[in-house]
């Protein structure tokens, strides 16, 4: 699960100075209660192919673009694919978020914010990575900009009033609002700019941006979440983050010790509290907002967008995390590399670049390598494309 700049200088001064306004513009077997999201689930399809999506988050309307994706890892486009609801607009990075766009562990559902209109869209995902809308429902809050899926519950994190709505998702895309289900976090003010499940999902962890803390919930049996427990983050800016399958968790810091950002892990209580492993390593580079991790959680890749570069890091078996390649991949200047996700068996790696329009390919080597696997254009150049989804 998911989800940094402005344009061109503005932005490289901006990852100095501030690091929170450097972060924004700032699964199908069916779900059922042994399905997760996770990359190392078996794919709908037996095949070294797939697709990978991005969204418009248009004002006039929100639209998912889809291309499928080769087994060389090439993207060609599939459409267009409306959502029904609206988006924010804006230029790179408008909702500062990860996971705006996630897919079921089965990769046969995706599911979409609409952050102008306060709702999600679930598409199911045909065999070739086709879309067909399934439902829109209430977000549960105002501006939605982050997802979690597990067992058949959808968690979203709407950033405009701090609070996180509950529904649950069937195999065929629809969705049910989930009573009493929506739980207010425990920072005042707006800023949330992830959520992402723990390993065996019991609860949900949320990165705030602004608030610099870390609030974990529990997750109950009908759906509804615990009082938050909130840990102050180790680094300023705590921003993108995901989970290893053996429960480290994983964050990226904006606005980490100057003049770079950094990533801290953090293991996972009993209580919900975090417990540091790993304390702000230095990321190499500036803006580091978004991060994924492997299926196996040996490698995490950090995008560290006001260099124009994305990162490779190292997670050792006792969850502590060490920088191998600051400069793993090099997108190229004023391309703003922002969310990043990899496709199925982590074949390959692909980062919206925000400030170009495009979406890039890299081929995942040993220890975390990448090596150029081509770009395909998504939409116009600082456009407001936000998200990025693939298998």
């Amino acid at each position: 699960m998911n989800q940094v700049r402005m344009h061109g200088a503005h932005l490289l001064l901006a990852a100095v100075a501030l690091g929170a306004a450097a972060c924004s513009d700032s699964s199908t077997a069916p779900l059922n209660d042994t399905a997760t999201l996770s990359r190392a689930a078996t794919p709908a399809v037996a095949s070294d192919e797939g697709a990978v999506y991005t969204m418009t988050n248009a004002t006039a309307g929100n639209e998912v673009v889809a291309f499928h994706r080769g087994a060389n890892g090439a993207l060609s486009p599939l459409g267009t694919f409306s959502t029904g609801g609206l988006g924010t607009g804006g230029t790179v990075d408008p909702l500062g978020s990860q996971y705006a766009l996630i897919l079921s562990a089965d990769h046969r559902l995706l599911v979409a914010v609409n952050a102008g209109s306060n709702t999600v869209t679930a598409f199911r995902v045909a065999a070739g990575g086709a879309l067909t809308r399934a439902d829109e429902a209430p977000s549960g809050g105002d501006r939605p900009v982050s997802l979690a899926l597990s067992n058949g519950l959808l968690y979203v994190l709407n950033a405009g009033d701090n609070t996180v709505g509950a529904l649950r998702l069937n195999p065929q895309g629809k969705m049910s609002v989930i009573p009493h289900g929506v739980r207010a976090l425990a920072a005042a003010a707006s800023g949330g700019a992830a959520v992402h499940f723990t390993a065996d999902g019991s609860e949900l962890i949320v990165s705030e941006r602004t608030a610099n803390r870390l609030e974990t919930m529990s997750v109950g049996a009908n759906g509804r979440l615990g009082a938050p427990v909130v840990t102050a983050s180790n680094g300023a800016v705590p921003f993108g983050l995901d989970v290893t399958s053996a429960g480290t968790v994983v964050v990226s810091e904006a606005g980490g010790a100057a003049p770079n950002g950094a990533v801290s892990t953090y293991r996972a209580g009993p209580a919900g509290a975090l417990s540091i492993l790993t304390a702000s390593v230095d990321a190499g580079g500036r803006a580091s907002c978004w991060i994924i991790v492997t299926a196996d959680g040996r490698i995490a890749f950090i995008a560290n967008s006001a260099s124009q570069a994305i990162a490779s890091a190292a997670i050792a078996p006792d969850g502590t995390i060490a920088i191998l390649n600051p400069f793993a991949a090099t997108p190229g200047a004023g391309t703003i590399p922002i969310d990043i996700d990899l496709s199925a068996g982590d074949s390959y790696l692909y980062t919206l670049e925000a400030g170009a329009g495009t979406i890039g390919g890299f081929a995942v080597g040993p220890n975390g390598t990448l090596t150029p696997a081509g770009t395909v254009t998504a939409g116009p150049a600082s456009g407001g494309l936000q998200g990025v989804a693939a298998y």
